[in-house]
């Protein structure tokens, strides 16, 4: 499906024609926090509609003014697109409403739980944490992540929490690997995402990622910043605890 030539307007009207499917809450990322969360089966594939709530922010410590939850999961998900990460194509319906591509893939919590260990790829893992801490992200728990079974990929999904001003935590994949895999944390990785990061200027950042605080803009140049000369899984793991 060419999701990426589908505009808001067919998407919402895909959306009004469709099939509204039952939604396995507990099985799925982002559930409990968001006012509605429902599922479509279209002509053109299933997606996901998220539309969240001021107690979502209020929860959150999030300003509205500066960024909603939902604007916050667009840019993310612009940014990842600008670097290559595989997030699923999302739309900004609204200020507060986001529709996402359903991929049927488990989140990290339900596969682990269901089948066991996840063969993870070193260089999915390296760019992942990149884009993971670039914008900061404070929620990237096991069950938002998605992973891709069949080509051992990690997917990040559910990225509102981000581009504050202060750094990410630990992402959960990270972790896995860095138990899972110690003889390849010093192995010297190079991947077409590293490359885009580094080429784009911060005129490009802040195209892509409009923030509109002064100090949310300066902690997402910063981290950016922060990523020069990181080569190893091991120099993201240490930059992740340093919080220099």
């Amino acid at each position: 499906m060419a999701e990426n030539l589908i505009t808001t307007s067919e998407i919402k009207e895909l959306i009004a024609n469709g099939e509204r499917l039952p939604l396995a809450m507990d099985s799925y990322p982002s559930r409990g926090q968001t006012a509605v969360q429902e599922l479509y089966q279209t002509q053109k594939g299933k997606f996901f509609l998220k539309r969240v709530s001021e107690r979502n922010h209020v929860e959150c410590q999030i300003d509205v003014q500066s960024g909603t939850l939902a604007e916050r999961e667009f840019w993310a998900y612009s940014f990842a697109s600008s670097i290559g990460i595989p997030a699923p194509k999302l739309w900004l319906f609204d200020e507060l409403t986001t529709v996402q591509v359903w991929f049927d893939c488990p989140d990290g919590r339900t596969y682990k739980k269901s089948t066991g260990k996840m063969v993870l790829d070193a260089r999915n893992i390296f760019d992942c944490s990149t884009f993971d801490w670039v914008t900061g992200q404070l929620d990237r728990h096991d069950a938002n992540y998605l992973y891709d079974f069949r080509n051992g990929l990690i997917i990040p999904v559910d990225s509102a929490h981000g581009f504050l001003k202060y750094e990410g935590s630990l992402p959960d994949y990270l972790h896995l690997f860095e138990i899972g895999s110690p003889a390849i944390l010093k192995r010297r990785i190079s991947t077409p995402t590293q490359k885009r990061l580094g080429e784009l200027s911060e005129d490009n950042l802040k195209k892509i990622v409009p923030l509109r605080n002064a100090d949310e803009a300066n902690a997402f140049a910063y981290r950016k910043r922060a990523l020069d000369g990181m080569n190893t899984i091991q120099d993201l793991l240490d930059l992740y605890r340093s919080k220099r």
